[in-house]
């Protein structure tokens, strides 16, 4: 499945930048984030996930691939397990001016029991994490 958008930030776009460039508070907007540990240049990530009936634990690492800060883009790669199902995801994060805006691509890739539930409803709960990852991205870059 592939994601695209754009959130408007009401912050500086140095401000934005400086904190997607920084993995941990990255990931401590996961959603239903318990815990956040370095392991060289990876980042694991424990939390809570529920889509539609299917609720429970999940594992995650994130690496970012690439840093720009010409362009103002990091890449990144996370890859979890957890609910009987693996994800892989891909994804671009640009900042952009005039106004400050979050630009992001992202590739996902499910297997599993969470792929069998049906592409609607994956789509759904995929925009629905996707939104409270920006949102959480919004409020905490605000505050740094």
């Amino acid at each position: 499945m592939k994601f695209e958008g754009e959130v408007q930030v009401p912050i500086s776009s140095e401000q934005l930048w400086n904190y997607i460039i920084d993995p941990e508070k990255v990931a401590s907007c996961f959603p239903g984030i318990k815990s956040i540990s370095k392991e060289g240049d990876e980042y694991k990530v424990i939390g809570t996930a529920g889509i539609g009936f299917i609720k429970g634990e999940y594992k995650a690492s994130v690496k970012f691939l690439q840093i720009d800060p010409s362009r103002k883009t990091v890449s990144l790669l996370a890859k979890g397990n957890g609910l009987n199902s693996n994800v892989d995801l891909t994804a671009v994060l640009t900042v952009l001016e005039n106004p400050t805006r979050l630009k992001y691509s992202a590739d996902v890739k499910i297997s599993g029991v969470v792929a069998s539930i049906g592409i609607r409803l994956l789509d759904s709960a995929a925009s629905k994490i996707l939104n409270d990852l920006f949102d959480c991205i919004k409020t905490k870059a605000g505050t740094t």
